[in-house]
């Protein structure tokens, strides 16, 4: 066996043990909507009356990253079938979120929507507005689901979604940063801290955090009670009210250490009101020196509209251990994040069927998404040799990972309680409540749900 083979494998073996997933997944720059227009004959070589599609994504930036392989996609499907006509509207992150449940609300004839696993994916299924799927359907080599992938998209045994990613945390850093400045790459949180307060001592913002959209912050907690307590289903499991927030020590400890990232200042200046794109910015400008963000940005290596300087210095950074604490940094937070789901109201059902299979073929955004370094799919894939080092690195994470989280706590809850616990997050950086306090609030979060 080969290396490439034996690498091979254990991506996939790795890729199988982050199963069950949910979440944030990708959105960044601002909107730009998009369409893509066809002629010709369908697939199977006849031709069909002509329709148009609705979809609407979270990825505004059509010429890189995520983005760029959706827009790949439909550039194949409409080649494909060119009869069919698919109009792209696209939003950044919240306020994609906020038209969704708009578009919820008014029952828009939508055919396929981006939703995000668990809790907005459950309000969508509650509603009404999304379609129920049949597992089955897309088993097989066709597709190379990987196994449990369909927690986050499931509810009450049925299926609404499929997963476009494996996603998990990790922190980016800028190495030139780190050189230039005489700094040590942390490999624990005080090491962390430290390298904190050396670059804020510098003028340089020692770490980009999207503190306006919140779900960060409960991630960046997840991490830390990980790292403390060695479980990576104890935030779950109080969360499921089998355990407390308040009265678990391991909760207490990582409180206390989120409260230290908070007053030794290791986010940027004003993070509370910097949304995705700008805390995106603020790294990729090489004005902050590490960002605090999931894989699905591995695009950032070969996106040429982002500096050169950038592009060769930007590494990926394992969660730092805590002293004394009972976790290792190959213990990941991961999960399956963003997906897609067929939205009832369509007016095309048939059709929009057809592209949405066609959309999630193991060839198609798989492929292509792992094939442009965009992000890394839930599907079975192997590695082209082409990739870039970012890439590399990122698959060393997962590769690596000796135990994964499978859902994010904020999306594991109701909807309720993630907008409880968020503001909670919030309220514990901006209004400077003790850890004492963040963790009952997250108790009453978790008990009113």
């Amino acid at each position: 066996m080969n290396k490439k083979s034996t690498r091979n494998i254990l991506l996939i073996t790795a890729l199988a043990a982050v199963s069950v997933l949910s979440a944030c997944g990708g959105g960044n720059d601002k909107n730009n909507a998009g369409t893509n227009t066809g002629g010709g004959n369908t697939s199977g070589g006849n031709a069909g009356k002509e329709v148009t599609l609705r979809l609407f994504s979270n990825l505004p930036d059509r010429k890189s990253g995520q983005g760029l392989a959706e827009q790949m996609v439909i550039d194949n499907y409409v080649k494909e079938n060119p009869n069919v006509k698919i109009d792209i509207e696209t939003l950044a992150e919240e306020p994609f979120k906020n038209k969704l449940k708009a578009y919820m609300a008014s029952n828009e004839a939508l055919d396929v929507t981006m939703v995000h696993g668990g809790a907005e994916l459950n309000t969508l299924v509650q509603a009404g507005y999304v379609k129920e799927l049949d597992p089955k359907e897309y088993e097989g080599d066709k597709y190379k689901f990987l196994p449990g992938v369909y927690k986050s998209f499931t509810f009450n045994d049925k299926l609404y979604g499929l997963p476009r990613n494996s996603d998990y945390e990790v922190i980016y850093y800028n190495k030139k940063l780190f050189d230039d400045n005489g700094i040590k790459i942390p490999t624990t949180y005080a090491e962390l801290l430290e390298a904190g307060k050396q670059f804020r001592a510098k003028g340089i913002e020692p770490m980009s955090m999207n503190g306006k959209d919140l779900w960060s912050f409960a991630a960046f907690f997840q991490d830390l009670v990980e790292r403390v307590s060695g479980d990576q289903n104890l935030m779950l499991d109080a969360v499921a009210k089998k355990k407390s927030f308040t009265s678990d020590e391991n909760f207490t400890k990582a409180a206390e250490l989120l409260a230290q990232a908070r007053d030794t200042k290791l986010f940027q200046e004003s993070f509370m009101t910097a949304d995705y794109g700008a805390s995106q910015n603020l790294f990729t400008q090489g004005r902050a020196a590490m960002w605090y963000m999931g894989s699905w940005e591995a695009g950032m290596a070969t996106n040429d509209k982002l500096p050169e300087d950038f592009r060769n210095n930007v590494n990926v950074l394992r969660f730092p251990v805590v002293e004394g604490g009972k976790g290792k940094d190959t213990d990941l937070l991961a999960w399956n994040g963003g997906g897609y789901s067929l939205v009832s109201s369509s007016k095309h059902p048939e059709e929009a069927k057809k592209f949405f299979d066609y959309m999630m073929s193991a060839d198609q955004w798989a492929k292509i998404v792992w094939d442009t370094g965009a992000a890394v799919p839930a599907q079975k894939y192997e590695l082209s040799g082409k990739e870039s080092e970012l890439q590399k690195q990122l698959t060393d994470v997962l590769t690596g990972a000796t135990s994964t989280a499978g859902a994010i706590a904020l999306d594991s809850g109701t909807p309720k309680f993630k907008d409880d616990a968020q503001n909670v997050f919030g309220k514990f950086f901006a209004g400077g409540s003790t850890p004492e306090q963040l963790l009952a609030e997250l108790q009453k979060a978790a008990e009113t749900q």
